[in-house]
């Protein structure tokens, strides 16, 4: 099982190279927040993955979001920065990295979700009904932030 540690003592060394990714905040028509049930650890989390080659850090926000979710996606807009060392993620092959993700708002285009492999559910949450104690602990900062700056448009980007 994939496991997520920010700011812990107990995650274990990362013994691979650094992660790149990004993190979408899909936000629906009434303010709601998708996420998805991960199958890699039964937990929720944000849409979102790893950057490939050649790909901006927006187009891999797209392509993932396509992928995982069947949507394309609007307005699109960078919020966050979350770079700390100390985000880990533990894969079951015994490799582990920190993370780095770049964190985006979005519109869905449509509503019709299709879940990928990576996930065995999709649901719209309210933001104050997020189950956090479920969420991914390399998520939960993120969507802290997210609902500052909801709250705070004039805030800008978040960097750690």
């Amino acid at each position: 099982m994939t496991t997520f540690h920010v700011d812990d003592d107990a995650a274990p060394t990362p013994n691979g190279p650094r992660r790149i990714g990004a993190v979408a905040v899909l936000l629906d028509g009434d303010g709601r927040v998708l996420l998805e049930r991960r199958s890699d650890s039964g937990l929720w989390g944000l849409v979102g993955g790893g950057l490939d080659e050649g790909e901006s850090l927006r187009d891999c926000l797209l392509r993932e979001v396509r992928e995982e979710t069947g949507l394309e996606v609007t307005d699109v807009r960078l919020f966050g920065l979350f770079s700390s060392p100390r985000r880990i993620f533990a894969y079951p092959d015994g490799v582990v990295v920190s993370s780095t993700a770049a964190a985006f708002f979005a519109r869905p285009v449509g509503d019709v979700l299709v879940a990928s492999d990576e996930s065995s559910e999709l649901r719209w949450f309210d933001l104050d009904e997020v189950p956090f104690d479920e969420l991914a602990a390399t998520h939960r900062d993120v969507l802290t932030e997210a609902a500052l700056q909801l709250a705070d448009p004039a805030r800008g980007v978040y960097a750690d």
